[in-house]
Protein backbone atom coordinates (compact mmCIF):
# COMPACT_ATOMS: atom_id res chain seq x y z
CA UNK A 1 0.00 0.00 0.00
CA UNK A 2 1.76 3.46 -1.04
CA UNK A 3 2.41 5.89 1.82
CA UNK A 4 1.28 8.82 -0.73
CA UNK A 5 -2.54 8.30 -2.05
CA UNK A 6 -1.75 8.78 -5.70
CA UNK A 7 -4.62 11.39 -6.45
CA UNK A 8 -4.08 15.47 -6.38
CA UNK A 9 -6.39 15.76 -2.84
CA UNK A 10 -4.57 12.79 -1.41
CA UNK A 11 -0.88 14.26 -2.19
CA UNK A 12 -1.90 17.55 -0.81
CA UNK A 13 -3.79 16.08 1.89
CA UNK A 14 -1.27 13.75 3.07
CA UNK A 15 1.53 16.25 3.60
CA UNK A 16 -0.84 19.41 4.75
CA UNK A 17 -1.30 16.85 7.81
CA UNK A 18 2.46 15.75 8.06
CA UNK A 19 3.79 18.98 8.09
CA UNK A 20 3.03 20.11 11.50
CA UNK A 21 3.77 16.69 12.72
CA UNK A 22 7.88 16.86 11.04
CA UNK A 23 8.30 20.67 12.20
CA UNK A 24 8.04 19.63 15.91
CA UNK A 25 11.92 17.95 15.43
CA UNK A 26 12.89 17.62 12.38
CA UNK A 27 16.46 16.04 13.34
CA UNK A 28 14.41 13.07 15.78
CA UNK A 29 13.17 11.99 12.26
CA UNK A 30 16.72 13.04 10.20
CA UNK A 31 15.29 16.47 8.18
CA UNK A 32 16.45 19.91 9.01
CA UNK A 33 14.76 22.93 9.83
CA UNK A 34 15.61 24.09 5.90
CA UNK A 35 13.86 21.25 4.40
CA UNK A 36 10.87 21.83 6.41
CA UNK A 37 10.63 25.08 5.47
CA UNK A 38 10.66 24.51 1.78
CA UNK A 39 7.63 21.82 2.14
CA UNK A 40 6.57 24.48 4.13
CA UNK A 41 6.14 26.78 1.20
CA UNK A 42 5.61 24.24 -1.78
CA UNK A 43 2.50 22.96 0.71
CA UNK A 44 0.89 26.55 0.66
CA UNK A 45 1.39 27.32 -3.06
CA UNK A 46 -0.16 23.93 -3.84
CA UNK A 47 -2.99 24.59 -1.49
CA UNK A 48 -3.42 27.99 -3.15
CA UNK A 49 -3.15 26.62 -7.08
CA UNK A 50 -5.28 23.23 -5.80
CA UNK A 51 -8.12 26.02 -3.99
CA UNK A 52 -7.87 28.28 -7.23
CA UNK A 53 -8.13 25.12 -10.09
CA UNK A 54 -11.65 24.10 -7.80
CA UNK A 55 -13.09 27.84 -8.01
CA UNK A 56 -12.27 27.64 -11.76
CA UNK A 57 -14.19 24.08 -11.80
CA UNK A 58 -16.96 25.42 -9.57
CA UNK A 59 -17.45 28.48 -11.78
CA UNK A 60 -16.94 26.55 -15.25
CA UNK A 61 -19.75 24.33 -13.65
CA UNK A 62 -22.50 27.41 -12.70
CA UNK A 63 -21.52 28.74 -16.23
CA UNK A 64 -22.60 25.83 -17.80
CA UNK A 65 -25.43 25.64 -16.42
CA UNK A 66 -26.55 28.81 -17.20
CA UNK A 67 -25.44 28.12 -20.40
CA UNK A 68 -28.00 24.91 -20.80
CA UNK A 69 -30.58 26.75 -19.25
CA UNK A 70 -30.58 29.41 -21.93
CA UNK A 71 -30.30 27.07 -25.04
CA UNK A 72 -33.23 24.88 -23.45
CA UNK A 73 -35.76 28.41 -22.73
CA UNK A 74 -34.99 29.85 -25.97
CA UNK A 75 -35.42 26.44 -28.11
CA UNK A 76 -38.75 25.64 -25.60
CA UNK A 77 -39.96 29.64 -27.13
CA UNK A 78 -38.42 28.61 -30.63
CA UNK A 79 -39.88 25.14 -31.01
CA UNK A 80 -43.36 26.70 -30.19
CA UNK A 81 -43.10 29.62 -33.05
CA UNK A 82 -42.09 26.65 -35.22
CA UNK A 83 -45.24 24.79 -34.29
CA UNK A 84 -47.38 27.66 -34.79
CA UNK A 85 -46.04 28.95 -38.38
CA UNK A 86 -46.32 25.63 -39.43
CA UNK A 87 -50.03 26.15 -38.48
CA UNK A 88 -50.36 29.11 -40.23
CA UNK A 89 -49.48 27.31 -43.14
CA UNK A 90 -51.70 24.84 -43.07
CA UNK A 91 -54.58 27.18 -42.19
CA UNK A 92 -53.95 29.76 -44.67
CA UNK A 93 -53.00 26.24 -47.03
CA UNK A 94 -50.11 28.51 -48.06
CA UNK A 95 -47.36 26.86 -49.31
CA UNK A 96 -45.43 30.04 -49.34
CA UNK A 97 -45.35 31.02 -45.49
CA UNK A 98 -42.80 28.51 -45.28
CA UNK A 99 -40.48 30.03 -47.83
CA UNK A 100 -40.76 33.14 -45.90
CA UNK A 101 -40.06 31.39 -42.74
CA UNK A 102 -37.16 29.82 -44.41
CA UNK A 103 -38.36 26.54 -42.67
CA UNK A 104 -38.75 23.13 -44.90
CA UNK A 105 -42.67 21.97 -45.48
CA UNK A 106 -43.19 19.25 -43.86
CA UNK A 107 -42.53 15.71 -45.88
CA UNK A 108 -45.57 13.80 -47.61
CA UNK A 109 -46.38 10.80 -45.27
CA UNK A 110 -44.77 7.68 -45.87
CA UNK A 111 -47.71 5.07 -47.41
CA UNK A 112 -47.98 2.86 -44.17
CA UNK A 113 -47.78 -0.33 -46.25
CA UNK A 114 -49.32 -3.56 -46.34
CA UNK A 115 -50.41 -4.42 -42.11
CA UNK A 116 -49.33 -7.49 -39.66
CA UNK A 117 -50.33 -10.51 -40.23
CA UNK A 118 -53.17 -12.02 -37.49
CA UNK A 119 -51.77 -14.22 -35.57
CA UNK A 120 -52.47 -17.08 -32.87
CA UNK A 121 -56.28 -17.20 -33.01
CA UNK A 122 -57.90 -18.49 -29.92
CA UNK A 123 -61.56 -19.82 -29.97
CA UNK A 124 -63.80 -19.75 -27.04
CA UNK A 125 -67.23 -20.82 -26.04
CA UNK A 126 -69.85 -18.52 -25.68
CA UNK A 127 -72.85 -18.71 -22.60
CA UNK A 128 -74.84 -18.22 -25.55
CA UNK A 129 -73.43 -21.37 -27.45
CA UNK A 130 -72.02 -18.70 -29.91
CA UNK A 131 -68.04 -18.13 -30.36
CA UNK A 132 -65.57 -15.99 -29.04
CA UNK A 133 -62.91 -15.24 -31.35
CA UNK A 134 -59.24 -13.52 -30.77
CA UNK A 135 -56.20 -12.76 -32.37
CA UNK A 136 -53.11 -10.69 -32.08
CA UNK A 137 -52.39 -7.79 -34.70
CA UNK A 138 -52.16 -4.26 -35.26
CA UNK A 139 -54.17 -1.89 -34.84
CA UNK A 140 -51.67 1.01 -35.44
CA UNK A 141 -52.13 3.32 -38.57
CA UNK A 142 -55.04 2.81 -39.34
CA UNK A 143 -55.50 -0.99 -39.72
CA UNK A 144 -58.19 -2.96 -38.78
CA UNK A 145 -59.67 -6.45 -38.96
CA UNK A 146 -62.44 -8.27 -40.86
CA UNK A 147 -63.92 -11.93 -40.10
CA UNK A 148 -64.74 -13.90 -42.00
CA UNK A 149 -66.64 -17.57 -41.89
CA UNK A 150 -67.77 -20.09 -43.95
CA UNK A 151 -70.36 -22.82 -42.54
CA UNK A 152 -69.75 -26.68 -44.03
CA UNK A 153 -73.07 -26.19 -46.11
CA UNK A 154 -71.98 -23.34 -47.51
CA UNK A 155 -69.77 -22.70 -50.67
CA UNK A 156 -67.74 -19.37 -49.60
CA UNK A 157 -67.11 -16.91 -47.33
CA UNK A 158 -69.69 -14.55 -45.55
CA UNK A 159 -67.90 -11.38 -44.21
CA UNK A 160 -69.35 -11.29 -40.84
CA UNK A 161 -68.13 -7.92 -39.10
CA UNK A 162 -65.33 -5.88 -39.67
CA UNK A 163 -64.88 -4.68 -35.97
CA UNK A 164 -61.96 -2.16 -34.46
CA UNK A 165 -60.91 -4.58 -32.25
CA UNK A 166 -59.00 -7.44 -31.91
CA UNK A 167 -61.99 -10.32 -31.09
CA UNK A 168 -65.46 -11.09 -32.37
CA UNK A 169 -68.04 -12.51 -31.00
CA UNK A 170 -70.25 -14.75 -33.26
CA UNK A 171 -73.70 -15.53 -32.63
CA UNK A 172 -75.24 -16.11 -35.92
CA UNK A 173 -73.84 -19.78 -36.24
CA UNK A 174 -76.11 -21.83 -38.62
CA UNK A 175 -78.15 -24.65 -36.00
CA UNK A 176 -77.12 -27.89 -36.37
CA UNK A 177 -73.42 -27.20 -38.31
CA UNK A 178 -70.57 -29.83 -37.17
CA UNK A 179 -68.22 -27.36 -37.91
CA UNK A 180 -67.23 -23.78 -39.35
CA UNK A 181 -63.94 -22.24 -40.61
CA UNK A 182 -63.19 -18.70 -40.23
CA UNK A 183 -60.22 -16.44 -41.12
CA UNK A 184 -58.98 -12.78 -40.39
CA UNK A 185 -58.30 -10.53 -42.43
CA UNK A 186 -55.99 -7.52 -41.82
CA UNK A 187 -56.57 -4.37 -43.51
CA UNK A 188 -55.28 -1.24 -44.03
CA UNK A 189 -56.37 1.17 -47.41
CA UNK A 190 -56.05 -0.86 -50.66
CA UNK A 191 -53.95 -3.79 -48.37
CA UNK A 192 -55.46 -7.37 -47.38
CA UNK A 193 -53.36 -9.81 -45.49
CA UNK A 194 -55.20 -13.35 -44.29
CA UNK A 195 -54.43 -14.98 -41.05
CA UNK A 196 -54.35 -18.81 -41.28
CA UNK A 197 -57.68 -20.43 -41.44
CA UNK A 198 -59.44 -22.37 -38.68
CA UNK A 199 -62.25 -24.84 -38.49
CA UNK A 200 -64.15 -25.18 -35.09
CA UNK A 201 -65.70 -28.53 -34.61
CA UNK A 202 -68.41 -29.30 -32.81
CA UNK A 203 -68.18 -32.56 -31.45
CA UNK A 204 -70.54 -34.30 -28.30
CA UNK A 205 -69.17 -32.47 -25.14
CA UNK A 206 -65.72 -30.27 -27.05
CA UNK A 207 -65.05 -27.85 -29.46
CA UNK A 208 -61.64 -28.54 -31.17
CA UNK A 209 -59.97 -25.61 -33.24
CA UNK A 210 -57.88 -27.44 -36.42
CA UNK A 211 -55.72 -24.86 -38.40
CA UNK A 212 -56.00 -25.48 -42.11
CA UNK A 213 -54.08 -24.69 -45.04
CA UNK A 214 -54.17 -21.24 -46.69
CA UNK A 215 -56.51 -20.70 -49.81
CA UNK A 216 -55.05 -20.14 -52.84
Amino acid sequence: MPTVTNTILGKLSFFEEHLPVWAVDPAAIGLDAAQIASLSILVAAARTDFDAAAAIRNSAMAATEAQNNSINAMYDLGADLIKTIRAYAETTNDPGVYVAAEIPAPSPPTPAGPPEKPTELAVGLLPSGGLHLTWKGTLSQSAYFSVYRKAEAESSFTLLDSPADKFFDDTTIPAGANNVTYYIQARRDSFRVDSAWFQVNFGSGATTVTELAMAS
